[in-house]
Parts: structure tokens; C-alpha cells; sequence
């Protein structure tokens, strides 16, 4: 099947939309098994990789899945930035609703990460109310009422229900509904980005199969520092956090909230103060025309060897898959000198029921910052979770 040149400009926000189904068909399943409860939740959990292998690797899938769902909307926010969609009148709205999509995506990151009720889980719901607290005026308010409001079927109203709607809401306006006006509709945009998804949707397939989460204890517990350099969906949220090991005071928060919030703001609403054009060629003045047409010709003279070796058209999608590429680079790399040494599968180490720590079941301490005093201090929640060795 032959994919239509425009599909190749949004090629990786296909796979996201793919692979946003798989996580709500994999999601659907696992709600099936999973117990709301605080005594029950991480018990459910195991129950699927004890007696049910199959679910167990629909679970692992639902992980694995959400990691490269990231990979893939940030490769497209990449790939819409390098070509300045929005530059394009009638892409601002598109634009805006796909910068939007970021925050049910973090919402549905942080939600699936509390919803095992393994250890980590738990101590991720402790330290998500410490981060909002750092938000200006209402950080503490906010902070105490996610403390009081979280309860486990909250949770996973908010996980299965409110995110979905908004997400849903969003797509619709970013893509679905402009799909839905082509000549096939949806069902041949899938069909046709479906073929070239079909390499990653085996990665995460093998990768649920050869990396599980170690969910077995105490029959099968993982040694401390397991999940180390192991790429997860976790990162993606550790990295706001991470500023709590290097700095104090106003300076992490500085790099933990107001610096990615202002990012943030600016993604979304800098192309409303952008002089727009009406189609990806525009409509230019003769000077402009007269720029672009010196830079082209220098360009040319610089490429021509190249040109030569490789042909037009293939050094032109050369040199824009090498521009995506270093551009990611300078992202991901960040990221990953930050968050590989986080051990995101090794809390069972020492949380488990031989060690005398039970997993799945809430310390006398669950949400009381006045017994357990630590639970409010930032840096120590996120050096436990980063080096739980040396800071306990």
C-alpha cells in the first residue's frame, strides 16, 4: 500500500494515534482485573503475573506502549515545529490542541504509575502532592486537597475516565475530525500508518515478553537497583523532579516548575503573536522571494557534491531526517544522562513481605506529615527514589 506524501509529514503523529489505541484496548482488559482498593490494588497485580501470564504481558504491554506513545508525540511535535506548522493559519488551533494533549498525557503517565500500589507506586502518590505545593499561591492548597482527595477508585476514575474524555476532546479537534473529511476516513488512515507501525508495535511486544516488571515477590524479588539505564515512561515525569538532587530552595523549584511551565506557555501561544501565512507556500513579497532565492542558491552550491551522490530528492529527506534527529538528540539525551540511574523495578527489594515490609499495603504513615515529616521534604522523596541505597 502506497503512503500519500502528506502522510510522511505527520508520520509519528499516526503511530501515537495508533498506538493511543492500543493503550485503551491493553487498558480496557486490565481494568477487568484490577481491585480499587488499598488492601487489594498491587494483589490484583500479581494475581495476573501468578496465575493469569497472558494478562500479565497485556500489562507489560500497556507499559512499554506508553513509553514510546511519548517517544512518538514528541517526535511529532518535532517534526510540526521544524516545518513552522505553525506558521499556517488554519493549523494554530492545531497546533494549540496538540501542545494541550501534553497535559492528559503527563496525567495519564502519573496516574498509570500510582494504580499498581506497588511500592513505588505509593511513594510516587507521596510525592506528587509535594511537587504541586511548589506551584505559586495555591501550591499549598492544591497540595493538601490532592492529599485528602486521593482515594484508589479516584484514581482510576481519573485514569480511565476524565483523561480519555479530554484526550478524546483534543484529538478530535487536532486530527480526527480532518481525518474523518478525507476520501477513506479514518479507517485508511490507520490501514495506511498501521504498516509502518507494525515494527514498533513488535518492539513492545518483545519487550513486555523479555522485560516484565518484577511483580512475583517474595517468590522472585529483584535485586535493589534493577530498572537502572532501562528506559521507562517514568523518566518522563522524573525529569520535573530531578532538580530536587542537584539544587535547594527556589532554585529547584525554579528548574522543576517554573522554567517547564513557562516552556510550556510559550509553546502554546507564541504562533498567536506570529505573522501568519494562508498555505505552507504563503503568499511572499518580492523581497522575500529575493532572500530565499540567494540562500537557495548558496545552499545549492555547498550541497552540489552531495547532490550529486545521493540525488535531489534523497539528500532533501536526508538532511530533514538528520535535522529531526539531532534536534531529538538534544532532548533525549538530557533525559536520559538525568533519569538512568533511576532503579524504576527495584523497590520490591526491600519492599516485600520476607523482608517484613509488605507490598501493596499503605504504612502507618500514608499521608500524615506529621508523623513521618520526611514525606514533605522534596529532595529526600527523590534521592530515596533515585539511590533508596544509600538515602532510607
Amino acid at each position: 500500500m502506497k503512503i500519500k506524501q502528506y502522510h510522511w509529514h505527520h508520520f509519528f503523529g499516526g503511530i501515537a494515534l495508533l498506538l493511543l489505541i492500543v493503550q485503551l484496548l491493553s487498558g480496557s482488559v486490565l481494568t477487568l482485573f484490577y481491585s480499587p482498593h488499598l488492601n487489594e490494588a498491587y494483589a490484583s497485580v500479581q494475581y495476573l503475573y501468578n496465575e493469569l501470564s497472558a494478562v500479565a504481558w497485556i500489562r507489560d504491554t500497556h507499559r512499554w506502549a506508553a513509553l514510546l506513545l511519548v517517544l512518538a508525540v514528541i517526535m511529532h511535535f518535532i517534526r510540526s515545529f521544524l516545518r513552522k506548522d505553525y506558521l499556517i493559519r488554519e493549523s494554530k488551533t492545531l497546533w494549540l490542541t496538540g501542545v494541550l494533549l501534553f497535559l492528559p498525557l503527563l496525567g495519564f503517565l502519573i496516574t498509570g504509575f500510582i494504580l499498581p500500589w506497588e511500592w513505588r507506586g505509593y511513594w510516587f502518590m507521596e510525592m506528587v502532592p509535594n511537587y504541586a505545593g511548589e506551584i505559586p499561591l495555591i501550591g499549598p492548597s492544591l497540595s493538601q486537597f490532592l492529599l485528602d482527595a486521593f482515594t484508589m477508585p479516584r484514581a482510576l476514575v481519573v485514569h480511565v475516565v476524565i483523561l480519555p474524555i479530554i484526550t478524546l476532546v483534543l484529538i478530535d479537534i487536532h486530527t480526527l475530525s480532518k481525518i474523518k473529511r478525507r476520501a477513506g476516513g479514518l479507517s485508511l488512515y490507520l490501514r495506511e500508518h498501521g504498516l509502518f507501525a507494525t515494527p514498533f508495535l513488535l518492539i513492545i511486544g518483545a519487550l513486555a515478553y523479555a522485560l516484565p516488571m518484577p511483580t512475583q515477590d517474595p517468590a522472585i524479588i529483584p535485586m535493589p537497583l534493577e530498572g537502572e539505564r532501562i528506559p521507562t515512561a517514568e523518566w518522563f515525569v522524573l525529569i520535573f523532579y530531578a532538580p530536587y538532587l542537584y539544587f535547594k530552595g527556589f532554585m529547584a523549584t525554579l528548574f522543576g516548575f517554573y522554567i517547564p511551565f513557562a516552556i510550556f506557555l510559550v509553546l502554546a501561544i507564541f504562533p498567536y503573536f506570529l505573522k501568519t501565512k494562508t498555505s505552507r507556500t504563503g503568499d511572499r513579497t518580492e523581497h522575500e522571494h529575493h532572500v530565499a532565492g540567494r540562500k537557495k542558491k548558496i545552499l545549492v552550491r555547498v550541497l552540489a557534491p552531495l547532490r550529486k551522490v545521493l540525488g535531489e530528492r534523497t539528500l532533501v529527506k536526508t538532511a530533514g531526517a538528520l535535522t529531526v534527529f539531532l534536534v531529538a538528540m538534544a532532548l533525549f539525551v538530557p533525559l536520559y544522562t538525568v533519569s538512568y540511574a533511576s532503579p524504576t523495578m527495584g523497590c520490591n527489594s526491600c519492599h516485600n513481605l520476607t523482608a517484613g515490609n509488605r507490598m501493596g499495603l499503605p504504612p502507618p504513615t500514608f499521608k500524615d506529615r506529621e508523623l513521618n515529616p520526611n514525606l514533605k521534604d522534596n529532595t529526600f522523596m527523590v534521592e530515596h527514589w533515585f539511590y533508596p541505597q544509600v538515602v532510607w
